[in-house]
């Protein structure tokens, strides 16, 4: 499922007084779904964001091969229209991120080619392709592709036929880890010998490429040479880089259940979510995770029974303050639903916090001054605004989304939160629902989600969610 990303930027504009066009391309050649996509996407290096020009599907069958064809076929159009095939010096957040970018030499050109004809099953395509490299030799991804390919080749023909190649990937896979060691710094700060490229984000930057060269060591030690200390070893590698999958913590668990060491198998298996069926079997494995789960279930009994709730009251809304609710949201005073709210705010001797202690952890809901009631309700409109000026059309597309979830964020008032966060609780002061509490996150600033029927019940609402286990963050 990696996704391949490539770079071309027009080299003469021909719009006069304009910023070059840059073209983004991202190719899935087995997506998640077994199909194949291709998205093309434009912008003026000018611009904030890519629109997109083409958004494709291809089918399982035959789709990899169509990416790959449609790719070739782009690239040598480009090429003869007056754009430059780039690598940036970083991710492309957008099309002024592009900055710094530097031609992509026809090695690189090669190495990519080479890596959608391994994504193809095309591994003897692919190493052709990488002996036509000239300057490479130095270059991480390019031991990267030909230790893929040959690994590839290598498990589709097993037997002896397969030590050739199972050679070749490994001294490709002790090419890079030998640079790597040499070098004497944290993954990250590794030179990769290419000066930024790669190609496809599976092995984005030299700790994913030590990543998968440790796990093929891993994988050839556990599963060809029968060695599963030597597995163990290539695998404390890659655990180095921050980078590894779940296929090595496979390999991790096998290796441990060959050399006897089941309780730490067992415990990694747990760990990492992994469904291998020889261990889901295991009746040694089922009651240890009976056992466990016991174990965490009366820990988690312990910690809800050792929930601390804090009320603190708070002074009533003065003559002033009404006046400005009246100002404001007037529907409230008028609203016989949303007469729970009036009492919470203005009568006397009133929890107007509630603070839910958790060990070490705190976590406060506000009720909101009627002042801060308007001032972060001012917030959120900015917040539902930000988009106006730089994307009409997803600013058009959030209000739209609000608008038929039938909400009207200016009858929106916000009542309870924490000052130091956007997202809070509002209560509806018109609609079908007045007087309802609803949660809104800047995070999914198009939803507003119903918590309660009235502003009395959200403090018992908030506690009984902690109760139960999941004190609601703000």
């Amino acid at each position: 499922m990696t996704a391949y990303t490539c770079h071309w930027i027009e080299t003469a504009p021909q719009r006069k007084n304009s910023a070059p066009l840059l073209i983004q391309l991202t190719l899935h050649p087995n997506g998640y779904d077994g199909q194949a996509y291709w998205k093309r996407q434009e912008a003026r290096t000018s611009a904030e964001r890519f629109k997109m020009v083409e958004d494709l599907a291809f089918p399982a069958e035959g789709g990899p091969q169509a990416v790959l064809q449609r790719f070739i076929a782009l690239r040598a159009t480009l090429a003869g229209s007056g754009f430059e095939e780039v690598v940036a010096s970083d991710r492309v957040y957008g099309p002024a991120s592009i900055a710094g970018h530097r031609p992509k030499t026809r090695d690189e050109c090669l190495m990519d080619l080479a890596a959608l004809h391994t994504e193809c099953g095309d591994n003897d395509g692919a190493l052709e392709l990488l002996q036509q490299c000239q300057h490479s030799e130095g270059a991480w991804f390019w031991h990267t592709a030909a230790r893929r390919a040959h690994a590839n080749r290598a498990r589709a023909n097993p037997g002896p036929d397969a030590d050739d190649d199972w050679a070749a990937a490994l001294n490709h896979c002790v090419a890079i880890i030998t640079s790597a060691g040499e070098q004497n710094t944290g993954p990250f700060y590794m030179r990769t010998g290419s000066s930024s490229y790669y190609f496809g984000d599976s092995y984005g930057g030299a700790p994913a490429q030590l990543a998968a060269a440790a796990q093929t060591m891993a994988e050839y030690a556990l599963c060809i040479a029968n060695e599963p200390e030597q597995a163990l070893q290539a695998i404390a590698l890659a655990d180095s880089t921050s980078s590894g999958t779940t296929q090595i913590q496979q390999f991790r668990v096998t290796a441990l259940l060959q050399l006897g060491r089941t309780a730490e198998a067992h415990a990694c298996h747990r760990k990492w979510s992994l469904r291998m069926p020889e261990v889901l079997g295991d009746p040694v494995y089922q009651n240890y995770i009976q056992r466990e789960t016991a174990k965490a279930n009366d820990a988690e009994r312990q910690r809800i029974s050792a929930l601390r709730f804090e009320y603190a009251q708070g002074e009533g809304a003065t003559a002033a303050e009404l006046d400005l609710l009246r100002e404001h949201f007037p529907a409230v005073l008028q609203s016989t639903a949303c007469a729970a709210y009036l009492h919470w705010i203005s009568a006397p001797d009133q929890s107007h916090q509630l603070t839910v202690v958790d060990g070490e952890y705190r976590q406060s809901y506000q009720l909101f001054s009627i002042p801060q009631a308007v001032e972060k309700h001012a917030e959120i409109m900015d917040w539902l605004g930000l988009h106006d000026d730089s994307s009409p059309e997803l600013a058009a597309e959030i209000r739209q989304a609000i608008a038929d979830d039938g909400i009207d964020p200016l009858s929106m008032l916000p009542i309870v939160g924490d000052e130091n966060s956007s997202d809070c609780f509002l209560l509806r002061t018109a609609g079908p629902d007045v007087g309802a509490v609803y949660f809104w996150s800047h995070e999914e600033s198009a939803l507003f989600n119903p918590i309660v029927a009235g502003a009395e019940q959200l403090f018992a609402w908030l506690r009984a969610q902690a109760e139960s286990g999941y004190t609601f963050s703000l």
